[in-house]
């Protein structure tokens, strides 16, 4: 008698764990896989009626244009740029160099593209502001275009219809001050292990983001491919409030103003960007990691704790697997339930990633997902201590 309760005490816990292991699975793909089934979800198929819009209803854009790069990439990007199908823009090309070469350079561009064409610098001197935000600002200045869009002259544009796809939102609704592009790191010229574990972590956090928007709860936006009306940047007087930071130029700026009602997202295969950074690819990604990791304190807190819970219940739900396993001995039925419930969640997983991944042209990944997935908050959480001393970096008086 003893021996028969003794065993069915241990049958029950098998059936706990395996309850366990069904409700934390569901669990993970409510937290950590909703937004990225959403973020697949916000990418729209390309629209045919761009040329039935009427031009009188497309505003004047101005198309600001940080560059750090050499000048053969410069023209490159501006055979892209210039021969857009929108009536109405111009491109003000910022550039992060002294006043000399700022005007040679200027001088050749202007001799290619007479028209449409500004091209501006800021010094070399001023080391105690954030670079990009200072381009951002003399950019701001030399703009007339109702609709700005920030980009990078590093981004291969994909199509001639960009610029209609970043501002249809704006022309089908007038209420929308903010859209919200997608861009992404070009991830080939990049070598070792880790490149697909990389490419892994750019996605989700742009899911993160991503999902939020078109779920209706906008917090952060990309500055490689980003677009809003000029008159919220004066009327928010810029960048004074993060002016202290580095960064933010692309998610603390846009908190001010950003809402539900007045952003949207243009990402379709006409208008996602790919940055080139070739062997740099690496360190880019890191730097752009630690940016959005600083940054993330001032946002709010639930698309983090939710990534994290997520995060968590898929290890719980591996934990609760080898609990079953074990505590259903000598019998392999908890087992093989709880091994079919862990194989169900990892497919689910492996199914919602590479829909969204192939939507926003990034790796699509098979068995290695649920192991990087698993990997992901320690993987995090050892970037941040080995970046922590590097935190005064962040601020401007560093």
């Amino acid at each position: 008698m003893t021996h028969m309760n003794f065993s069915f005490s241990f049958d029950v816990a098998a059936w706990i764990w395996i309850a366990v292991v069904f409700l934390s699975s569901l669990m993970a793909l409510w937290a950590r896989f909703k937004p990225i089934w959403l973020a697949g979800s916000a990418v729209a198929s390309p629209k045919d009626d761009a040329d039935d819009m009427p031009s009188t209803r497309m505003p004047k854009v101005s198309v600001i244009v940080y560059t750090v790069t050499e000048e053969e990439e410069i023209l490159s990007y501006l055979d892209s740029v210039m021969n857009q199908d929108y009536p109405d823009y111009e491109v003000i090309i910022v550039n992060e160099g002294g006043a000399e070469t700022s005007s040679d350079l200027s001088e050749r561009l202007l001799k290619k593209y007479p028209e449409r064409l500004y091209v501006t610098f800021i010094p070399p001197e001023a080391h105690s502001l954030s670079r990009r935000k200072l381009a951002q600002t003399v950019g701001m200045k030399a703009a007339k275009g109702d609709i700005v869009i920030t980009t990078m002259s590093n981004c291969t544009i994909p199509s001639d219809r960009w610029l209609s796809e970043m501002t249809r939102p704006f022309i089908s609704d007038t209420g929308t001050d903010v859209v919200l592009g997608y861009s992404h790191i070009d991830f080939d010229d990049m070598h070792g292990a880790g490149k697909w574990y990389r490419e892994m972590d750019a996605t989700l956090t742009a899911c993160q983001w991503i999902g939020a928007a078109y779920n209706r709860h906008p917090y952060r936006g990309d500055g490689m491919n980003l677009a809003f009306r000029r008159e919220l940047f004066f009327h928010h007087k810029g960048y004074a409030k993060t002016i202290h930071l580095m960064n933010g130029d692309d998610d603390l700026f846009l908190r001010e103003f950003m809402n539900a009602d007045n952003t949207r997202l243009s990402i379709s295969p006409l208008s996602i960007l790919t940055s080139g950074w070739g062997v740099s690819g690496n360190r880019i990604h890191a730097e752009i990691k630690e940016r959005y990791q600083f940054t993330a304190r001032f946002l709010p807190r639930f698309p983090f704790l939710r990534a994290g819970l997520g995060s968590m219940m898929q290890w719980i739900a591996l934990g609760a697997a080898v609990a079953a396993a074990i505590y259903g001995l000598p019998s392999l039925v908890p087992a093989c339930i709880a091994v079919a419930l862990i194989g169900i969640l990892w497919m689910t997983e492996i199914c919602i990633y590479r829909r969204t991944a192939r939507r926003l042209d990034s790796v699509c990944l098979w068995w290695s997902l649920p192991w990087f997935l698993l990997w992901h908050p320690i993987g995090n959480a050892v970037f941040k201590l080995r970046r922590h001393r590097r935190i005064r970096k962040n601020y401007t008086f560093a």
